[in-house]
């Protein structure tokens, strides 16, 4: 049959589903992204093949076969129908892989590759297919079909009708009819049939069989959805098993299937003691039918019913199965999907049959061209619980037995032991066919370990604290930066939020999402919480917006607690400010009871979304007393909080120091700044209780053991947590501290309430390099199923909300009697001699780093959003130091893009410590011999590499960040935060170089000097005490500021009265959104704007969210003349391909060159790239058709007032005030476009002060370097002496006057430097005055008394204080202050090409910085003063 003409394709036809089709339509809408129901088989085909001829034949069956000629969709009703589409200009996947190093291999890696992608049923094709060379005269065809198409038999029939084609083409003969019947005929028939008497008898004797609903027993014990891939254990029966199977068949009077079949169901009976099996078995449903010639799919399920006992033999149990189906089959062709509606088992948990056998007796003895073929199953379709398959590899080699596993109630190991079982007692059965199948239980004996009684009975954790309350009220509850509350404030202060609550009508079976950082608020509003008989959902503040989007929708909390100041981050949930002025109502709350929730905490999904644990009160009150009772907790105790609310490590801190009335104290977050800093802060606070995550212990362990801190001498207990100890750690604490110190190892998954195994590893008798895990808590027990750990008791997990796959790993253990409910935990154990237990690892590939439980799969999943990765396999490393580490294997899609772009890509959808701080590309992903990722081979480290070249500083210093970023490639040169490194990095990174070098190292230098290499040079020079360290410049910097001889005016084109196109860069920017809206406003060019993105849907979003951000609003004319252009101006050519520059030079008018990464730490060296490399770069594309390059830079070039009374509008020569990298990187781009201007380029230089939020708006530049101070001063009530005043410009007139300027040719030709500096000088004096009017009681303090006193743990103040450290650390003298004072600045050209327009600025006055504070208070960058300021009306009355 010819393919039908593409352009004479008829008006499609709409045709009902076959009935078979329904099921499958039904089951994929599902999950409509899931591939689960793609089919596939691939012919291994001995002999040479001609791929073309292939290729052809393989066209002739498609165009032939009605089945794959075809879409599917809805009509106007919602019904699915079949709609007939030419499959059109599909292609064949032709390969020779004989080059692989395994070709087999990388053939079966591109099936499974292939596997994953769903089929589009709306578009089509429903089909694929490949042929990839496997050897000199190997070849495999691969032929993959939804499984709504066609069913094993219907592949059967096209793959007989391929190589029948195939034959006839190469023998250079017609090729015969195909026989083929069509699917009108099988679509009539079943019309024929539901209209029949024999329909009605079918349904009569299955409703009938099944109208007692026999419970249906699986070797998990529960059910799930199913999954998208499944787990496969192939075997192949030789030939010899195979002939005795048909042997004992025949002596049996059976098939050889129905002896498969018996012994399946014995087997299921050993693993669960159902006394009734009741198998799937698909049935062809084709005998005696005209689709016994048509490819479709018509397959239908038998439910099939076995009684078995355990002392059957194969000779009792294969005639009684037989006896079964042989009943059962004459009524086949009665509709599996209408069974289970007739018996209403639709739905929910109902099942109306158990694990399937899939008997495929259909003879695959086909030749191409006279070449033998063997056939290979891929994929059956999805897998509900367990699919035994089973078919005849049609080459007298015997038959293959795969056994297919849902991934979601079955491990890899548990799908091979079934299989082994099977095959175990099929061997048996066939040796001794009277022998009993009943056997011994199959389950082992499982180890059982008990954590004893509780001391006493577990009291709710409110009635416990409410006590404390009334009997010891005066006594402090909680401790933060000063502030305290006793447990009767603490109760009263929590009881006056549950009323607040409960009368905003939230109680019992509510949630409440907690938004608060830690401090006393947040107690009290955890507590307010659970009085109002509510769950609280502690969110976590920095995690990106999309996560908590996610958690809240699944969560659906009734209110949103926070500070009024976060309140529109959750615009579309009602919010309850914690400190709500306005008088409110309040009701009287109902208590919880033990069944109602406590709190809902989120951890890592495997899904690829976080998933919600829902602990309830009973729950966390057992937890309370058990743990309260194992770690010792007394009322002196002082208990440090380090968690922040969303770890469950908080719930323990929280709940077991206020219900032991101890006294709980919050760390601060400027006490982790180094481990010395933390433990003297320890010491300061009293703290006897420290509570610590492993990752952090372990820092501290180094820092004691090393003699670079100290442990308080009141710390009694430490308790860490989290993730495996380091043994080497351990032994280093026991060495320094001893064993007077108790330091408690635990373990638990947060579904078993924090905590569920202790461990004492202060204990004397402890062995060297032994950190068991321990034994269960009081009142809980622990069991060990084929190495897993299991828990049981009662502080198991509600459960997930919403559900999950993963709320299967909560069900009854039927190892052990009574089947009580546990968690499977996935990991590892074996238990010791001593009867402890000890980790071993996962059996899954979650990975715990940080203290935070991380599934690859979530990683995975916000990796591949990224428009340049094809594929994504994400695997946690431990390397050989210990250092726990993610390490992302990703294979591009076309251009690869830097570590950096993905590690910012997925910043903005993870937590940091989701972040992968390895990233590496590879051309294709490990896989195993069945072409399935290889997740060990990932997690494997690649040897570490100590540094070959560099001193002994710098080798020092990349071992150290070897180290902590568990990777082997830092070279001398490599900006550390481009590999990256995070803040708590550089903290680690600043105590273990102190501890290596034996002198004081701050994080500052770190910031500054982010490679091996300047690091190494800064150290060397401030080591020599004889000398200051110079004021030298980077050696780079004059060489950089020499320009390319090549670089001169090119073509000279005729002016044009006003410009077409214009390129912009930085548009994303504060300056760079303003300079685009009035590029728009003033022009009627097209501006084209290069933006760091993957494509052009990014690039342009990222414009989009700009403008939004500062609220400009684009009229749909001027957005249609914007164009985005994905660019990257650190690289080479700006990242952007030849032609597309060529195209830049030949049509822009007017280069606007505004981008830069603006930094006050970091070095000329990792900005020069971007800030000085990319502005030649632009002139070079400027000098092709001189082109006008306006440049936008900054009066911060210019020589402080010490060094010079006044800033010409001028090229400005070198000077020793360059001493930060961006004001280097900025003068050595003016100084290239000076030998520019000399060489006769058009281009001018706009230098920028200050410029401040636009007049309109009130928008304030966060970044900026004084805001940043004003953020980090304000909330302490200090403010710096910095200097007398500076030049302050809105950015609305900036972007007004930059563009009027560089358009006026009569303007730039007065240039070529302009200095936007016209208005009034600013008193710093006078701003400090309008804080305080506006009700910021600030005190003005000298520079370094207002550093010393500045708490550096908000990120503002982190910053600002790592910027005057590293001033200090490189001024000339001791002691000398930072210098930010500008002389007088001319702006002379300015000023007159201003007035001569009439462009003027509203003054920058009291007025308008009160509109910059209102909105600072309004987007939560400055907190709301403490008393309301006086209107304006009054202070201006003043």
């Amino acid at each position: 049959m010819p393919t039908p003409d593409r352009h004479t394709t008829p008006v499609p036809e709409h045709l009902p589903l076959l009935a078979a089709q329904e099921g499958i339509w039904a089951g994929q809408q599902l999950d409509a992204d899931s591939p689960a129901y793609n089919t596939a088989e691939y012919l291994r085909i001995t002999g040479p093949v001609d791929p073309a001829v292939f290729d052809r034949a393989l066209h002739h069956v498609v165009a032939e076969t009605e089945a794959l000629n075809v879409t599917f969709d809805t009509d106007d009703t919602g019904r699915p129908r079949q709609t007939t589409a030419p499959a059109g200009d599909w292609r064949t996947h032709i390969a020779d892989l004989t080059t692989e190093p395994d070709p087999p291999a990388a053939a079966l890696a591109w099936m499974d590759q292939d596997m994953s992608r769903p089929v589009d049923l709306t578009r089509g094709p429903v089909f694929g297919h490949a042929l990839l060379r496997t050897g000199p005269e190997e070849f495999l065809w691969y032929h993959r079909v939804h499984h709504i198409a066609l069913d094993g038999f219907g592949l059967s029939l096209v793959a007989r009708r391929v190589a029948e084609v195939y034959s006839a083409l190469m023998a250079g003969e017609p090729v015969p009819e195909s026989g083929f019947g069509t699917l009108e005929s099988v679509r009539a028939e079943e019309a024929a049939y539901r209209d029949s008497a024999r329909h009605t008898k079918d349904r009569t004797y299955w409703t009938d069989r099944y109208a007692d609903h026999p419970p249906v027993a699986t070797p998990a014990g529960r059910s799930a959805l199913p999954a998208r891939t499944f787990h496969r254990h192939v075997t192949d029966l030789d030939p010899s098993a195979a002939d005795r199977l048909r042997t004992v068949a025949r002596e049996l009077s059976v098939t050889w299937s129905e002896v498969l079949l018996a012994v399946t169901a014995a087997h299921l009976h050993r693993l669960t003691r159902a006394p009734e099996i009741v198998l799937s078995l698909p049935a062809m449903g084709r005998l005696g039918s005209v689709s016994l010639r048509v490819p479709a799919m018509v397959r239908n399920i038998l439910p099939l019913r076995i009684p078995v006992a355990p002392d059957d033999s194969l000779r009792v149990l294969a005639p009684r199965l037989s006896r079964e189906l042989r009943a059962g089959l004459p009524h086949q062709r009665y509709r599996y999907e209408q069974l289970r509606r007739d018996l209403k088992l639709v739905g929910g948990q109902r099942r109306l049959s158990g694990p399937g056998v899939n008997i495929m007796p259909f003879e695959y003895d086909l030749k191409f061209a006279g070449h033998p073929s063997t056939v290979h199953n891929v994929s059956a379709g999805p897998v509900d619980d367990l699919a035994v398959n089973v078919y005849d590899r049609g080459d007298g080699t015997g038959l293959r037995v795969a056994v297919d596993a849902n991934p979601d109630l079955y491990t890899k190991a548990e799908t091979a032991a079934f299989q082994e079982g099977l095959l175990a007692l099929l061997a048996q059965a066939l040796t001794d066919p009277d022998r009993p199948l009943g056997g011994p239980r199959a389950h082992q004996a499982v180890p059982v370990l008990d954590g004893g009684p509780l001391p006493a009975p577990a009291r709710p954790v409110l009635s416990l604290i409410a006590d404390h309350g009334a009997r010891r009220g005066g006594a402090v509850a909680v401790e933060h930066d000063g502030d305290s509350l006793t447990y009767a404030q603490l109760f009263g202060a929590a009881r006056d939020i549950a009323r607040r609550l409960a009368a905003r009508g939230v109680g019992r079976g509510d949630a409440v999402a907690v938004a608060l950082p830690r401090g006393t608020d947040a107690v009290t509003a955890v507590l307010g919480v659970l009085m109002s008989g509510a769950a609280y959902c502690p969110l976590d503040p920095k995690a990106p917006a999309g996560r908590t989007a996610r958690v809240l929708a699944d969560t659906a909390p009734a209110l949103v607690l926070t500070t009024a100041d976060r309140a529109a981050d959750f615009p579309v949930h009602a919010v309850f400010p914690l400190h709500e002025q306005a008088p409110v109502p309040v009701a009287t709350p109902t208590p919880p009871g033990p069944t109602d929730l406590a709190y809902v905490l989120h951890t890592s999904g495997s899904t690829g979304r976080p998933k919600g644990v829902a602990i309830g009160h009973a729950a966390l009150a057992h937890f309370v007393a058990a743990a309260t009772h194992r770690y010792g907790l007394r009322r002196e105790d002082r208990v440090l909080q380090f968690a922040p609310l969303h770890f469950d490590a908080s719930v323990e801190e929280i709940f077991l120091t206020l219900c032991a009335g101890a006294t709980l104290v919050i760390r601060t977050d400027d006490m982790t700044e180094s481990a010395a800093a933390f433990l003297d802060a320890c010491a300061r606070l009293r703290v006897s209780v420290l509570d610590l995550p492993t990752a952090y212990w372990h820092e501290l362990a180094y820092a004691v053991s090393t003699g670079t801190a100290t442990l308080p001498e009141a710390v009694r207990t430490v308790v860490i947590g989290g993730e495996p100890a380091l043994p080497e750690r351990v032994q280093r604490w026991r060495k320094a501290v001893g064993t007077s110190v108790a330091l408690l190892n635990t373990y638990g998954p947060t579904e078993a309430t924090v905590v569920a195994t202790v461990a004492d590893l202060h204990a004397p008798e402890l062995a060297p390099g032994d950190v068991p895990i321990g034994l269960p808590l009081p009142g809980t027990r622990a069991a060990v199923v084929d190495g897993e750990l299991y828990l049981l008791g009662p502080t198991l997990a509600d459960g997930y909300r919403p559900e999950v796959p993963d709320s299967a790993r909560f069900a009854p253990l039927t190892a052990l009697p009574d089947a009580p409910r546990a968690y499977r935990t996935g990991d590892l154990v074996r238990i010791g001699e001593d009867g402890q237990l000890r980790h071993l690892g996962r059996a899954d590939t979650e990975f715990k780093i940080s203290g935070q439980r991380v599934q690859p799969a979530e990683v995975e999943s916000a990796l591949l959003t990224h428009p340049l990765i094809r594929e994504a396999a994400v695997a946690g490393q431990v390397l050989p130091d210990g250092t726990r580490r993610l390490a992302a294997h990703l294979v591009a899609e076309g251009p690869a893009p830097s570590a950096t772009d993905v590690r910012e890509h997925l910043r903005a959808r993870l937590p940091a410590a989701m972040i992968p701080s390895a990233v590496a590309f590879v051309e294709r992903l490990p896989r195993t011999s069945s072409g399935k990722i290889d997740r060990a081979a990932l997690a494997a480290p690649s040897a570490h590499r100590a540094p070959t070249t560099g001193s002994p500083l710098e080798q020092t210093i990349t071992g150290v960040w070897r180290s902590l970023l568990g990777t082997g490639t830092v070279a001398v040169d490599d900006d550390v935060f481009d590999l990256g490194a995070q803040s708590l990095q550089a903290i680690q990174a600043a105590n273990r170089l102190g501890v290596e070098l034996g002198r004081d190292i701050k994080v500052a230098w770190l910031f500054q000097h982010p490679t091996a290499a300047a690091l190494a040079r800064f150290l060397a020079d401030t080591e020599r005490p004889s000398a200051p360290a110079p004021a030298g410049l980077p050696p780079a910097l004059l060489a950089d500021t020499r320009l390319d001889p090549g670089i001169r005016p090119g073509i000279s084109r005729a002016a044009r009265d006003a410009p077409r196109r214009i390129l912009l860069t930085g548009a994303t920017g504060f300056v760079g959104a303003h300079l685009l809206a009035r590029l728009l406003a003033d022009t009627g060019a097209e501006i084209v704007c290069t933006v760091r993105a993957a494509d052009v849907p990014e690039a342009t979003a990222r414009i989009d969210t700009a403008l939004t951000r500062h609220g400009i609003t684009l009229a749909e004319q001027a957005s249609a003349r914007l164009t985005a252009l994905p660019a990257d101006l650190a690289r080479t050519d700006l990242g952007l391909p030849r032609e597309t520059l060529s195209d830049l030079s030949a049509t822009c008018d007017a280069i606007f060159h505004n981008a830069a990464t603006v930094s006050i730490m970091r070095d000329y060296a990792t900005l020069r790239a971007a800030n000085t490399e990319s502005t030649r770069q632009l002139l070079r594309l400027a000098a092709v058709n001189t082109t006008p390059l306006h440049y936008v830079s900054t009066l911060s070039v210019a020589p402080p007032a010490s060094h010079s009374a006044e800033v010409p509008e001028a090229f400005l020569p070198l000077h020793e005030g360059l001493r930060y990298g961006y004001q280097q990187s900025k003068w050595a781009s003016e100084r290239l476009l000076e030998q520019a201007a000399e060489r006769g380029l058009p281009v001018t230089v706009h230098r920028l002060g200050r410029v401040v939020g636009p007049v309109g708006t009130g928008y304030v530049n966060e970044s900026d370097f004084l805001w940043s101070v004003l953020r980090a001063g304000i909330p302490e009530g200090i403010v710096p002496e910095l200097y007398k005043d500076e030049i302050w410009t809105p950015v609305d007139f900036v972007a007004r006057s930059l563009v009027h300027l560089s358009l006026n040719p009569d303007m730039t030709a007065t240039g070529p430097v302009f200095n936007h500096a016209t208005l009034p000088r600013v008193r710093l004096a006078d701003v400090y005055d309008w804080l305080r009017d506006y009700g910021y009681p600030v005190r003005l303090l000298p520079l370094a008394r207002w550093r010393q006193q500045l708490p550096p743990s908000a990120d503002a103040a982190a910053t600002t204080l790592a910027f005057f450290d590293a001033a200090d650390g490189e001024s000339a003298q001791p002691g000398t202050e930072t210098d930010l004072r500008l002389g007088h600045v001319r702006a002379d050209r300015v000023r007159a090409a201003l007035d001569s327009a009439g462009i003027t600025s509203p003054p920058v006055d009291r007025d308008l910085f009160f509109r910059y504070l209102d909105h600072c208070v309004t987007a939560g960058v400055l907190p709301a003063p403490a008393r309301r300021r006086e209107s304006r009306s009054r202070v201006s009355a003043k």
